[in-house]
């Protein structure tokens, strides 16, 4: 089958310009170049030749970027830092890794993120990469050693990429923030009140059916005892928790079977383990307060991304890994 080719266009394309520089036909010769080395990979032998394509123009930008010292990939670095006192996720950075230069490390990262997919739409499925896969390894290897032999005669582009390439710096630019703790004194909202006077203190309160969660409100919470009044678009839902904070109360569906907590009789380990990572990956399903509070609270153990080793790259990264996945939706409101 006939090799895709790039063209200018689509590495003026990446670059975010319409004006080309003196640089860009080396690079863009370098993305080629690199094109026959993605055909050759298992990581690609089911992809489309625009995935390709896209894999290609991503590493020759981190290139450019590298030898630049600027561009999208060192804004994303250095943001990424300022997050976590790391460079990148998922992997354990030793001496050898030198910010400054290119490594295996960085283009694993880059293969990570061309390779896993968040959903746009709600029905979208979403796809997660195993960062330590050997056959990514493998090929992140024989791309830097690619980029190893051209990196002398590669030249510097006086203009910087846009960090977009990698991802929105919008989703490392939010804080980390602390749990909203409830304080001696502080004064609660009624609903915040009564939840925590039911269960004695207990941040959360769990439900099995939606007949429960009715009854609790009526009966405590002192709703008023008409359907309009009661969220009856939870009435075919099932599995809920509800999370009583300083902010006011959270209530979430479908999710109760993940949290390994005494007092709830709807914890599930095997279902939690198969399923659970879907909370930090689709958009909307767990309020991010209540998801921050069962990780720090050591509620969520089960919890592990479907592939070997899933549950150390999640419990490791899930600050991250939210971020990446959820967008709009980490920390929302």
């Amino acid at each position: 089958m006939k090799q895709a080719r790039i063209y200018m266009k689509r590495w003026l394309g990446i670059n975010e310009r319409s004006k080309q520089l003196s640089t860009d036909t080396w690079y863009l010769n370098f993305a080629n170049q690199l094109l026959s080395l993605i055909d050759e990979s298992p990581l690609y032998s089911k992809k489309f030749e625009a995935e390709k394509v896209d894999a290609a123009l991503s590493l020759a930008i981190y290139l450019q970027d590298a030898i630049a010292q600027s561009g999208g990939w060192k804004e994303f670095s250095n943001a990424y830092y300022g997050l976590y006192k790391s460079y990148l996720p998922f992997y354990t950075l030793t001496d050898e890794y030198l910010p400054d230069e290119i490594n295996v490390e960085d283009i694993s990262f880059i293969q990570w993120t061309l390779l896993s997919r968040y959903a746009i739409f709600e029905e979208d499925e979403v796809i997660i990469q195993n960062p330590h896969d050997s056959d990514l390894i493998e090929f992140s290897q024989k791309v830097y050693d690619v980029m190893d032999t051209a990196f002398e005669e590669a030249p510097i582009c006086d203009e910087p990429s846009s960090p977009i390439w990698v991802m929105g710096l919008d989703l490392l630019e939010m804080p980390l923030v602390p749990l909203p703790e409830i304080t001696p004194g502080m004064t609660l909202k009624k609903d915040v009140e009564n939840c925590l006077s039911y269960s004695k203190g207990e941040p959360l309160l769990y439900f099995t059916t939606y007949d429960e969660l009715r009854r609790f409100f009526v009966e405590e919470l002192k709703w008023e005892d008409k359907n309009e009044s009661l969220l009856p678009e939870l009435r075919d839902e099932r599995n809920f928790v509800i999370y009583a904070n300083a902010k006011g109360m959270l209530i979430a569906s479908n999710v109760s079977y993940c949290f390994c907590d005494p007092r709830n009789p709807t914890y599930n380990a095997e279902k939690a383990a198969a399923k659970g990572y879907k909370l930090f990956t689709y958009p909307g399903t767990c309020p991010f307060d209540l998801l921050k509070y069962g990780m720090a609270k050591g509620l969520l153990p089960d919890m592990q991304l479907p592939f070997p080793g899933g549950k150390e790259v999640l419990h490791d990264n899930w600050d991250f890994i939210a971020r990446y996945f959820l967008c709009e939706y980490y920390e929302g409101e």
